[in-house]
Parts: structure tokens; sequence; C-alpha cells
């Protein structure tokens, strides 16, 4: 299938910015799918596999945002003269617009129409400061800013890497995605990433949740060379701490429950009475200690009518705190 001017123009563009092969603008990913709608759109769009940026060739260039076809620019970049007047005459453009692409091009002394390509898709703003906020700094004495693996790396691999230096016996992908503070599919994807290049690993684990055992898939560094050389660079930025509402029973208690519903869904509007009897008939101080302190009054005035809390040293306790929070202003 014959390839038409505007495409032959494009690929121009490309092999001059990238040597013909897409690049993602942001991360430094090629791992890019053309993601162009329809034969009638004037540039080709690509979206990063890593980052899931959308980008053009013109992308964070000079000519980036650009009105004109890759054929307009290829002309341009042909002329023997691009001065404002030959750059009028032709691409059909006004006055004021030939004279800032003559602007742009005037700088260039070789008249190489690809030298021309590569200093306009060269000189654009960069999508982000050049200081990397993952980058330490100052760099060890024995490290060099060129060697650093960095730039390579989506925000979000970046922040995976991270959070599993926080934990160095593993975690799962929804415990990462937390500790990371990006969203579980995109987890997922800087997941997938790091392993292909060796730097994490993945084992099947018998983990507690709440009252119950799970299998689950646990993630941690391979701590390879590799590994070891991408975390000497990184910086350390502590991770989320996992958010707990008034309503729900703090992870640190999950162990308590050993029938009925699971620990993560029991809330204290709904499950109040069930929550005073197992935490504070347990065996557990510090959970008893918080049962006492969290629990509303009316949840330990039904506890201390059950049978087994109306005698003994629960019902000290439980009358006790009731006879607190009455004197209390």
């Amino acid at each position: 299938m014959a390839i038409t001017e505007r495409e032959r123009a494009e690929q121009l563009l490309i092999d001059a910015r990238w040597q013909g092969s897409p690049t993602c603008p942001v991360c430094g990913s090629v791992r890019c799918s053309d993601q162009s709608v329809g034969a009638g759109a004037k540039w080709s769009i690509w979206r990063c596999g890593d980052c899931r940026r959308r980008f053009t060739v013109t992308s964070s260039t000079a000519i980036h945002s650009t009105k004109l076809s890759p054929s307009a620019w290829v002309a341009v970049a042909e002329l023997q003269d691009p001065s404002a007047s030959s750059v009028a005459e032709e691409i059909g453009v006004s006055r004021v617009t030939a004279r800032k692409i003559a602007a742009l091009l005037g700088p260039v002394k070789s008249r190489s129409t690809e030298q021309r390509l590569r200093h306009l898709l060269c000189n654009g703003p960069q999508p982000h400061p050049t200081r990397d906020p993952w980058q330490i700094e100052p760099l060890p004495a024995t490290l060099r800013a060129t060697d650093s693996p960095l730039p390579t790396l989506s925000h979000g691999s970046k922040s995976v890497l991270n959070a599993l230096r926080a934990r160095p016996f593993g975690a799962t992908a929804a415990k990462i995605a937390q500790l990371a503070g990006v969203s579980y599919s995109q987890t997922l994807r800087c997941i997938a990433a790091l392993e292909q290049r060796g730097w994490v690993e993945s084992t099947k684990s018998t983990i507690q949740h709440g009252y119950e055992l799970r299998q689950a898939t646990v993630w941690s560094l391979s701590w390879s060379d590799g590994c070891m050389e991408v975390l000497s660079f990184l910086r350390d930025v502590p991770t989320q701490r996992p958010i707990e509402t008034d309503d729900e029973v703090p992870q640190r208690f999950w162990r308590s429950f050993w029938s009925g519903a699971s620990a993560d869904t029991l809330r204290i509007s709904q499950h109040g009475l069930h929550i005073a009897e197992t935490l504070v008939g347990g065996r557990d101080p510090c959970a008893r200690a918080w049962a006492l302190s969290a629990l509303p009054t009316g949840v330990l005035q039904e506890c201390r009518a059950l049978r087994g809390f109306d005698t003994g040293l629960r019902a000290e306790l439980l009358d006790g705190e009731i006879a607190r929070r009455a004197v209390a202003p």
C-alpha cells in the first residue's frame, strides 16, 4: 500500500527526532502504541505503555501544538533560503507566521533538511523540571548523574519501588498501591514493567487477613545488582500510612475476630455490640483498652447486660468506663 505525502513527511520528522522509533517525551519509554483515529488525522498520536501519556512527534518541541501539517514543515526545511517571504510563498501562511518560522530556522547554518528538522524538534520546552523530585541530591561521589536509571522510569514505577523498599518482606499489589499513592491498575502496570527489568519478584504466600488466612501474591524487591543500583539513586520518601476512619476497627485488632463478618467490613455504627463483645471479652489488653475508649456509651451499656459481662473483671471495666463518661465534662 503506497504511503501518502503526509505519511512520508511525518516519517521524516520521526526519523529526525527518534531515529524511527517513537519514544515518550515524558518518561522515555519506547513501549508506545499508535492511537491515531481516522485516515484524515493531520498528525499521528501515540500513547505510552508506561505512563499512559498521549503525544505526537511535535510534543515538547519548538513546534508543539502546531496547526501546520507535516508536509508544510518538511517543505519549509527543504527551502534553500528559509526567509519570511519564501516561507509565506511556499506554504501559504501569513507574514506574521512566516516571520516566526523563519526565526526558528535562523540559527541553523546547515542547509540539510534533516538538521533543520532536528533543530525544530529538539529546542522546545521540557514537560517537567530537569531536576527529578525522586533523584537524591547531592549524589554520592562514586555515582554520576549521567548513570542514573531513573529518567527511564515513570513516576508510578518510582513510587512502587519506594513503597517496596519500605516493605522488605513484600506486600500485595493492593497494599503497594495504598503505600505508593497510585491506583491499583497503574500499580499492576508498574509492577509488570519492573518485573521485566528483573527488579521485583513475586511469591505465592499465605497471609492473615483479619480473622482468616488467604492465599495471595506477594511482591518484593529482587535485590539484584540492577535493583540495588536504581535504589541508590532513588530518594527515600515516606510512604502513606493506611487511612482509618472513626467508624472502623483498626487493622492491628483484626486478628481478634475469629467468627462472623470479616473485620475489614465491620463498622462501629452497625456492629458495635459484636465489636465490644469480641474485644472487651478478648485476651488482647490493647484491643480491650481501645474498645472501652472508642465505642459509644450505649454500646458499652448493651455489652454490660450480656451474659458473661455482668460479673467479674469485665463488668468492673465496663462500669468504670461508663461512670467515667457520666462525670466527664
